[in-house]
């Protein structure tokens, strides 16, 4: 009879690796001395088996059967087939429908039997075997957290041992920029993202820079320095759904040995991710910072911002519509007014020079209010200037991968163009000291960077009858 072979460890370990070893010659050796033929093992390493989804080749397997491959499957012991009840059942009827035996077989290769009542209670006491694993396991995890156990792979550290960590430097450095890049220069998680990716910088296991990582390091405390374990806990170990404990079932363990940034720039960081989650509640809209009043304008009809739209008819026009009009229609949002961006600009200026007797006073001390804020790492131009340095030692990088053959002139002269570009951006957008001395000490609101204007206004919301409030802090 042509048998196929199903086997699994639950882990990657190699003392698990090495199991599933034992189990591929356990097979070899059953073949051998009940006269069968052995046509395929199916073995899945490293893989739980509370659940079939993600079981690649028991998958293979169910799909496999229905092509006469072969005529009987075996297994060794039932908790390796599966230890979900439900799944157990519903993967031997299927293969038993399309006329596939099953035999499971102990480790002295006594046969336990075909009867689905005597399987069922078998693959019962190994669901509750598993289930009381999974009791263990989180009592125990409960222990570490209270100890203060680490993260097995968090960024910024490496791991000493189970209850230390150690400051990377290189990654350090990159946490630091994160933090200066959301908190000071108002960018998103999403170009954050991008600038991590383009500038080389290696995430932790290696992979691509993600929003949910970028969002993910901007909420962790430890890098202040305080480590909180017993955030969740699993509350259903066959889907392996997990839920979030409230903070006073959490573990809080200050470790101020640990802290790459000030507590003053988390919390400021903490209060600017409440304020965009609220502002973007419920639309789609994605957090941006490239235009002056980007994510500041919001729609008074459907909440959702605005964005800017470029138009050329013998002059360039800067206007600003609704999103959520323009993306879903006046059946969603009946707000279809465009507002100028230079009558914008002009209407600010005039109110900030109106409300104000010395307006060349006031611009000082505006600037130098917008220069000084942002936490120690500093804010506005100071932030901009760390982001110029930044850019140029990623420059060099380049040059040394150059030198060493690792990339081409053609890849290191893109690149350098791009972090030129980059660097003109942020060059054009450090408020020159003269500004307001050619304006006759009147300071022009349009020099702002969408940072700084949002330490000015808190929003700007514009009603379909053409009304515009603006809201200043």
């Amino acid at each position: 009879m042509r048998i196929a072979a199903y086997c699994r460890v639950s882990t990657e370990s190699e003392r698990q690796l090495e199991s599933l070893e034992n189990q591929k010659a356990f097979f070899e050796d059953f073949a051998g001395r009940s006269g069968h033929t052995l046509i395929r093992i199916y073995a899945d390493e490293g893989i739980s088996g509370r659940q079939i989804k993600r079981r690649e080749q028991f998958n293979q397997m169910l799909a496999d059967a229905g092509k006469d491959l072969f005529d009987m499957v075996v297994v060794k012991d039932i908790s390796r087939f599966a230890r979900n009840t439900v799944d157990f059942l519903t993967a031997v009827r299927s293969l038993k429908a399309q006329g596939i035996e099953v035999l499971f077989v102990s480790n002295n290769q006594t046969i336990l039997g075909d009867s689905e009542f005597i399987l069922t209670i078998f693959s019962a006491l190994a669901q509750e075997e598993s289930a009381s694993l999974s009791k263990r396991v989180k009592f125990g995890k409960k222990v570490n957290a209270k100890k203060g156990r680490v993260p097995n792979v968090i960024f910024g550290y490496d791991r000493v041992d189970n209850f230390t960590l150690a400051v990377n430097p290189a990654e350090a450095e990159a946490v630091r920029q994160v933090f200066d890049l959301y908190t000071n220069a108002g960018y998103g998680v999403r170009r954050i993202a991008s600038v991590l990716s383009e500038g080389g910088t290696p995430s932790k296991t290696g992979g691509v820079w993600g929003a949910k990582t970028v969002r993910r390091l901007l909420e962790n405390p430890v890098y202040m320095g305080v480590l909180v374990n017993n955030k969740s806990e699993t509350v259903d170990f066959l889907t392996g759904k997990r839920k979030n404990l409230p903070e006073a079932e959490r573990f809080v363990h200050e470790r101020l040995a640990l802290a790459i940034i000030p507590p003053g720039l988390f919390a400021e960081t903490q209060r600017q991710l409440a304020q965009r989650r609220a502002a973007y509640g419920g639309s789609q809209t994605r957090h941006t910072a490239a235009h002056t009043y980007s994510a500041l304008i919001r729609c008074g009809e459907c909440g959702n911002a605005f964005y800017r739209k470029t138009t050329t008819y013998k002059n360039t026009f800067h206007r600003w519509r609704c999103g959520g009009n323009n993306a879903h229609g006046k059946g969603f949002c009946r707000n279809s007014i465009a507002i100028d961006e230079a009558e914008l600009t002009a209407q600010i200026n005039a109110y900030l020079h109106a409300a104000f007797s010395d307006s060349a006073d006031f611009a000082v001390r505006l600037r130098a209010a917008l220069a000084g804020e942002g936490g120690a790492e500093g804010g506005g131009a100071q932030a901009r200037e760390g982001q110029l340095r930044r850019l140029d030692a990623v420059r060099e990088r380049y040059k040394i991968l150059f030198a060493n053959g690792f990339i081409g002139m053609g890849e290191l002269t893109k690149k350098c163009k791009e972090i030129d570009s980059a660097k003109e951006r942020l060059q054009s957008e450090i408020l020159p000291d003269s500004a307001a001395e050619e304006e006759g000490g009147k300071l022009d609101v349009s020099q702002l960077t969408n940072a700084d204007m949002r330490r000015l206004i808190d929003r700007i919301v514009a009603m379909p009858d053409g009304e515009v409030c603006i809201y200043f802090r």
